[in-house]
C-alpha cells in the first residue's frame, strides 16, 4: 500500500508540474472531431452573398450499395455528400449530425493554406515559392537564412526534426495541437542535416503551421480573417465556421482545425474542381490550382516516387482517374473528380490505416470514392 501511495503521489506531482499541452493530451488522449469545443477560435463568417446548393432532380434516389452503407457505420461516418454538376445528388448524416452540424477538418485545413499561399502570390505579397522561408517567418529562430524554401514546405520535403505523432504527448506535434503558444513553437523547430531537404517526402504538420505564419505575416491579418476575405466569402459559404487557435497569441492552428459543415466543405472542393472559379469569377489562379494538384514526383519516400502529394494536397489514382483530395486524420475527405464533374465529402470519426501502404492510401479511401461513383453513375 505504501508503494501504491507513493506511485499515486508521483503521478499527481507529475500532472501538476506538467506543461498545459501535456495535461490536455493526458485528459483527451487523441484528436476528436468535436475538439473545437476545447480550444479558443476565430470565426469565418457565412458569406454576405451565400450560394446555396440546389438538390438534383434525383436527389437521394440512388444510394451506395448496402455493403458500403454498412462500411459507413463501422467507420462512424457523420456526413457523406455527393455533388454532381453543381447539384446535391446524395447526402447522408449519422452520429447525430445534420447538414448544419460543424465538424473538425483536421488536416484538410492544410489544403486551405495552399490555396491562400496561391492568393498571396497572385497579389504580389509573395514573389515566388522558391523564396527563402526565413524572410517571411523570422519566428523560425533555429532555421538559418537560405536553408528552406516555400516550395519545400508546400511539398512536405522540408524534413524538420519532427515526429508526426499525436500519441506521444511530449512530441512537438502534440504541443502544436494542445499547446498554448505557436509562435514559441516556431522557435523550437530545426532542420535535419542529412541532405534530405527538398529530396525526401516526409509528412510534417509543422510545415503547414509555417505556411500559416507566412499567410499571417505577409497579409497583415489573422489567418482566419484572410481566409474569410479571400475564400469563405467568395465561395458563398452558407454557415459560420471556426478556426481553432492557441491560447496565448490567438494564432490559428493552420495545420488543422477548421470546423465547418459538410456542405460548406464541399464548396472548397467545388472551387478546385472549377479551376479556382466561383460562378464564373476567378477566385484563385487556375495555374496555381493546376500546380497544387500535380504530384511532386521528383520526391522520394524510400524507393517510391511521390505520386500521391502536391502542394498540401493529396492525389489518388482510382479506376484510371487522377483524383485530388483534401484529407484529415480521422477520415475527413473532400474528393475532386474532374472526369465526373463531381465532389465527394466524407466526415467521420474513424479511418483504418495501413502503415505499409507505400502510397499513403488504403481501401477506406477507395471505398468512399466508389460510394460516390455508385451514386452518380
Amino acid at each position: 500500500m505504501k508503494k501504491f501511495a507513493v506511485f499515486i503521489l508521483a503521478l499527481l506531482a507529475f500532472y501538476i508540474l506538467a506543461p498545459k499541452f501535456v495535461k490536455r493530451g493526458l485528459v483527451h488522449n487523441f484528436a476528436n472531431v468535436d475538439d473545437y469545443k476545447l480550444f479558443k477560435s476565430n470565426s469565418l463568417n457565412k458569406s454576405a452573398t451565400p450560394i446555396p446548393w440546389t438538390n438534383d432532380a434525383l436527389y437521394n434516389t440512388v444510394q451506395p450499395s448496402s455493403e458500403l452503407l454498412d462500411f459507413f457505420k463501422k467507420r462512424k461516418t457523420c456526413a457523406f455528400l455527393v455533388i454532381k454538376d453543381g447539384k446535391v445528388k446524395y447526402e447522408k448524416y449519422d452520429e447525430n449530425y445534420t447538414e448544419e452540424t460543424i465538424s473538425g477538418s483536421f488536416s484538410m485545413a492544410k489544403t486551405v493554406n495552399a490555396l491562400l499561399i496561391g492568393k498571396l502570390i497572385e497579389e504580389g505579397k509573395i514573389k515566388s515559392i522558391e523564396d527563402d522561408v526565413k524572410q517571411y517567418v523570422p519566428e523560425l529562430t533555429q532555421v538559418p537564412a537560405g536553408k528552406l524554401t516555400i516550395k519545400e514546405v508546400l511539398t512536405m520535403s522540408a524534413n524538420f526534426k519532427w515526429s508526426e505523432s499525436y500519441w506521444n504527448i511530449f512530441s512537438l506535434t502534440a504541443e502544436s495541437y494542445y499547446g498554448k503558444d505557436l509562435k514559441k513553437l516556431m522557435g523550437k523547430l530545426s532542420l535535419k542535416e542529412d541532405g534530405s531537404r527538398g529530396k525526401l517526402w516526409d509528412y510534417q504538420s509543422c510545415c503547414t503551421q509555417i505556411l500559416g505564419f507566412i499567410i499571417k505575416n505577409t497579409s497583415g491579418k489573422s489567418i482566419s480573417d484572410y481566409a474569410n476575405e479571400k475564400l469563405w466569402q467568395p465561395i458563398g459559404a452558407e454557415n459560420d465556421a471556426l478556426w481553432s487557435t492557441d491560447d496565448e497569441t490567438g494564432t490559428e492552428k493552420s495545420f488543422c482545425c477548421i470546423n465547418a459543415t459538410a456542405r460548406d466543405f464541399a464548396k472548397l472542393g467545388y472551387l478546385v474542381l472549377n479551376h479556382g472559379k466561383v460562378n464564373g469569377k476567378q477566385i484563385i489562379d487556375s495555374v496555381w490550382i493546376s500546380q497544387m494538384t500535380k504530384p511532386a514526383t521528383y520526391l522520394k519516400m524510400g524507393v517510391n516516387s511521390c505520386d500521391w502529394y502536391g502542394y498540401q494536397m493529396w492525389v489518388v489514382d482510382y479506376k484510371g482517374q487522377q483524383i485530388p483530395y483534401f484529407r484529415g486524420i480521422l477520415g475527413q475527405f473532400i474528393f475532386v473528380l474532374p472526369k465526373d464533374n463531381a465532389v465527394i465529402v466524407r466526415l467521420g470519426k474513424i479511418i483504418k490505416k495501413d502503415e505499409q501502404d507505400p502510397h499513403q492510401q488504403n481501401q477506406d479511401i477507395r471505398n468512399y470514392i466508389e460510394a460516390g461513383l455508385q451514386v452518380i453513375k
